[in-house]
């Protein structure tokens, strides 16, 4: 029905299929309904169904009067209509670790956890283990690719930041080198931020570590094994870091350097082929005699390549028996 050309609803003269189920929903519903023709004509057996109910609806405030006309309101009163719950959940980014698919993962597990409050949106990328650099430069990539995909949500209720192992590496790099800077890629969403939490973060700064129920805590003085760290990290940014866990607590001496030089050959390098691999710079160090100062040296870089393997291997306890409950509190707090 149209008044003054403008469209009011349903009324007296229409004839629609829609009008027919309504009919039906109505006789279900309402005794004083049962009577209703089974047709598609709004006629006057339908006007005076309609007034009765519009009126004990606005009796109880539901509806502001009684037309005789189903229009919007009508249909949401009596329940015909059932409307969407309105959704202002922030945006939850998550980027899974190495050699996983989203979906598995600390990171994954604690956005199905609390899916009550956060709009999960996980980010697809290669997670490859050897060369890591290109896989984590898929992974901002893809991550600012949905950070504009979202941008009206983040603008209106906010966004949050989850990653572990290599996607904690992924969110820290994007925060640092994109979002930091006012000059950033991504630098509109820096207001939006609420929090974020890794787990196993190779770039985590010194003393910046949370407990989790998982294994001890990380010494204050240890630090992520990047060597390219986050800076002034921010207060609402935690990061769970284990004791020995080779990429989050690496200790601030000649040993930490050693695992940070094998870091490069992990991000940018090949483990097994290639004059800068793993084998070569073991070949390279036991291949000649070298000065007593030097074995030591070498040993020490041994060990780091050792750790390195062993980590690949699977046989790190301590960077996959990471406990989500901490950063569901948080979350949800």
């Amino acid at each position: 029905m149209r008044i003054g050309g403008a469209w009011v609803g349903w009324g007296l003269g229409d004839d629609l299929p829609e009008i027919r189920a309504f009919k039906s929903f109505l006789r279900g519903k309402f005794s004083y309904a049962k009577p209703l023709a089974d047709s598609s004509v709004y006629d006057q057996q339908m006007v005076d169904v309609v007034l009765q109910m519009q009126r004990a609806y606005t009796a109880q405030g539901k509806l502001k009067a009684a037309t005789g006309i189903v229009d919007y309101a009508t249909k949401i009163a009596c329940g015909y209509i059932i409307p969407k719950p309105f959704d202002s959940r922030p945006v939850l980014f998550t980027v899974c670790g190495t050699g996983v698919p989203w979906w598995v993962g600390p990171d994954a597990d604690t956005a199905r956890a609390v899916a009550d409050r956060y709009l999960w949106q996980p980010i697809g990328y290669p997670a490859q283990p050897v060369p890591m650099g290109p896989s984590i430069q898929a992974g901002k990539d893809e991550l600012i690719n949905q950070f504009t995909i979202h941008r009206e949500r983040v603008q209106k209720y906010g966004a949050a930041l989850a990653g572990y192992s290599q996607g904690a590496i992924v969110v820290g790099e994007v925060w640092e080198n994109d979002i930091k800077p006012a000059t950033g890629r991504a630098a509109w969403i820096r207001p939006f931020i609420r929090k974020a939490v890794t787990w196993g973060n190779p770039m985590r700064e010194k003393g910046q570590a949370y407990p989790d129920a998982g294994a001890p805590m990380a010494p204050a003085d240890h630090q992520g094994v990047t060597g390219t760290l986050m800076k002034d990290t921010p207060p609402w940014w935690r990061n769970y870091a284990h004791v020995a866990d080779l990429y989050a607590d690496c200790p601030d001496d000649k040993s930490g350097e050693d695992r940070q030089a094998i870091w490069k050959v992990i991000r940018d390098g090949d483990m097994i082929s290639g004059p800068n691999s793993l084998l070569a710079q073991v070949a390279e160090l036991f291949g000649a005699q070298q000065p007593a100062q030097q074995i030591v040296e070498a040993g020490g870089m041994l060990k780091a390549m050792l750790d390195a393997l062993v980590f690949f291997g699977g046989g790190t306890r301590p960077h996959t028996n990471y406990s989500i409950n901490e950063a569901i509190a948080y979350l949800k707090g």
